[in-house]
């Protein structure tokens, strides 16, 4: 199964990347995934604090598979226990001009679970991707323009 979201952007490849790996600032921002911790290199370990619309927050490791700066971030976690629930997340950032680029936010998603799971992954993790999308947009446009940074004001909870 794969959840793909896209949208795109008025800002710099870098700046969309500066935002998506500032993980210090996700909790002021970003009500999608809450906040991560750990070191963002290729094999590493993330802890993961994701709260999908209308749901509790919760916590899953995953390790980094891909780093490439402006371009791509992916890693891959499980739930649980190995060969329940297996995702694979990605964040894509394609160039479409020097100040415009397509965010691609997708998961693949397999296991045993998947498909007791299928349809609520589809809405709650899809409404998740599309919400953090939209809010990663309108805080890159708004520096990017120069009306300054932008936060929701939610704290840290």
């Amino acid at each position: 199964m794969k959840i793909y979201t896209e949208i795109e952007i008025q800002a710099s490849d870098e700046q969309v990347w500066n935002l998506l790996t500032d993980f210090a600032s996700f909790p002021r921002w970003n009500l999608f995934i809450r906040q991560i911790s750990g070191s963002l290199s290729e094999g590493t370990q993330l802890t993961v604090y994701f709260q999908p619309p209308g749901t509790h927050i919760m916590t899953f490791r995953a390790t980094v598979i891909t780093v490439e700066p402006n371009r791509k971030l992916c890693w891959s976690g499980h739930f649980l226990i190995p060969g329940l629930l297996i995702g694979e997340h990605s964040f894509i950032i394609e160039p479409l001009a020097s100040d415009r680029v397509r965010f691609i936010q997708q998961e693949s998603f397999q296991g045993l679970l998947v498909p007791l799971l299928a349809r609520r992954l589809n809405i709650d993790v899809r409404q998740g991707f599309e919400a953090m999308n939209q809010t990663l947009k309108t805080k890159a446009e708004r520096i990017e323009l120069g009306t300054g940074d932008w936060e929701l004001g939610i704290g840290d909870s």
